[in-house]
């Protein structure tokens, strides 16, 4: 993915003066028959933040609800919905991993109904964000439609705050191993 946006002033009575490149990439692959990973990188920058305002700021997809409707890869469970909007470069991660076999699915009849683990790592780079981390784990797929998760958020690799949500399932498309 590739973006660029640029504010334009005195058109339509406009008064912005802003350039803004966004680049990313979301990618999943199987990792033999252990699971899949799956990662979403997106960076970018404003080349000129002249004059622009708060809704042309770079925001990031918060949730500070018990539920997580959102994409698991690409958005933030803990975040507060706009405390780290910029207007400056920044870089967000996500990894999500969803496992076979790991801890309850160890057991052949948890497998069997269709659950599956997950974990998570979302990670948030801005001029203020100070390494801002989420640690997570779920379970997919709990009667076959909904999600639980856990997670924790860092900063610096201090605790900052922890958080359960409900969701629905990763993916609908399971197979019986």
């Amino acid at each position: 993915m590739l973006e660029y946006k640029k504010g334009f002033n005195n058109l339509l009575d406009s008064d912005v003066r802003f350039d803004q490149l966004d680049v990313g990439v979301k990618y999943g692959f199987n990792v033999g028959v252990r699971g899949k990973l799956d990662l979403a990188l997106r960076g970018g920058a404003f080349l000129n933040a002249d004059k622009l305002y708060f809704m042309d700021y770079k925001h990031f997809q918060g949730n500070l609800t018990p539920f997580s409707t959102s994409d698991p890869v690409g958005s933030f469970r803990l975040l507060d919905y706009y405390l780290y909007s910029t207007s400056d470069k920044y870089l967000s991660a996500n990894v999500h991993y969803q496992f076979i076999k790991f801890l309850l699915t160890t057991i052949t009849k948890v497998r069997m109904i269709g659950i599956r683990e997950n974990i998570f790592i979302n990670y948030l780079a801005t001029p203020e964000s100070q390494n801002y981390t989420e640690l997570g784990y779920s379970l997919d797929g709990i009667l076959r439609i909904f999600r639980l998760e856990a997670a924790v958020a860092c900063q610096h690799g201090e605790y900052l705050d922890h958080g359960f949500r409900i969701g629905i399932t990763t993916t609908l498309n399971f197979t019986n191993e």
